[in-house]
């Protein structure tokens, strides 16, 4: 049995809704657009900024340059020729080293890192989808915590 306190019951009920909010604005946005949006990263991401809200990873620059960063290094290696899983895991690597000197460490990040390594998406259509997605889960999160009076983010940069 872990020590770890449970989290509020608040919290987990206010997670689970926001979770469920973000994930169905992504999909209404999807269907507008006929896109895919719901790029499955940002369910992780959801999952960090909702359950977590005042964890360094859920904060703005995190959710937004962690996705941003790993896209420019793999459409970088993409547009070099690379190209496969081995190419995958040199880039989700470099993603990886890139977003921790830059202060932008997001987990689900590296997720999008192998995701376009392996579909190879087009740019112009994936990373404003990917961007877009991004910032609706941080303004759903914030609208959520605006209405339990909690704060979120806890820093913008």
């Amino acid at each position: 049995m872990s020590d770890e306190p449970r989290p509020p019951r608040g919290r987990v009920a206010a997670s689970a809704v926001t979770t469920s909010a973000g994930l169905a604005v992504l999909v209404a946005v999807g269907t507008l657009m006929h896109q895919t949006v719901l790029v499955p990263p940002l369910a992780a991401t959801t999952a960090i900024v909702t359950a977590t809200p005042d964890s360094p990873l859920a904060q703005p620059r995190h959710v937004l340059g962690g996705h941003l960063l790993s896209c420019l290094v793999c459409f970088a290696a993409l547009a070099l020729g690379f190209h496969g899983p081995w190419a995958a895991v040199v880039a989700c690597g470099i993603a990886s080293a890139l977003v921790l000197l830059l202060k932008a460490a997001h987990p689900p990040a590296l997720a999008t890192a192998v995701m376009i390594m392996l579909t190879d998406p087009p740019p112009g259509h994936f990373v404003p989808l990917l961007a877009a997605g991004a910032v609706l889960l941080v303004v759903v999160q914030m609208v959520s915590a605006r209405l339990r009076g909690e704060v979120y983010p806890t820093s913008w940069w």
